[in-house]
């Protein structure tokens, strides 16, 4: 019998275990570890095609254009930077700090090939915007097969 009260349902300890983790979490959250503008939700892209490009829109406000970073590889381009508080503040009494700081990377598959040599990108009042002009391989919509 003592084997069964043992093994017991005990909600009170399960709901202090779950305190324990979600603290673990909040903590982890908050922590300087914690990299918020890694991966989704570092700033808000829209991808789209045309008849000729591929077009990536990034809104990156309050940014330098010498802090962005645009990287191409065959089928991916990849947008990161660093942000940095432009001068410390000494007070104790913050009521919100939401400005994000810190390094952000971000990385797309496009939707076909591009003509690498043509890509051009601007940044301007806190849109980065990419055009990558399609190939001709990546103009082909319609590929013909052969059936055997």
């Amino acid at each position: 019998m003592a084997e069964l009260a043992r093994w017991r349902w005990n909600p009170v300890r399960e709901m202090l275990d779950l305190k324990d983790d979600f603290d673990k979490l909040i903590d982890r959250f908050f922590s300087k570890d914690f990299e918020i503008w890694e991966g989704r939700g570092a700033f808000d892209v829209d991808i789209y095609e045309d008849a000729d490009n591929v077009v990536v829109k990034a809104e990156i406000p309050g940014m330098n254009k010498k802090d962005i970073s645009v990287s191409l590889t065959e089928d991916t381009v990849t947008i990161s930077g660093k942000k940095t508080e432009e001068k410390k503040i000494e007070k104790e009494n913050y009521y919100r700090k939401e400005i994000r700081t810190g390094s952000f990377s971000r990385s797309f598959t496009l939707p076909c090939a591009v003509d690498k040599e043509k890509v051009k990108a601007t940044y301007k009042d806190g849109v980065l915007e990419i055009v990558l002009p399609k190939s001709e391989k990546g103009r082909e919509k319609e590929v013909k097969i052969e059936v055997e």
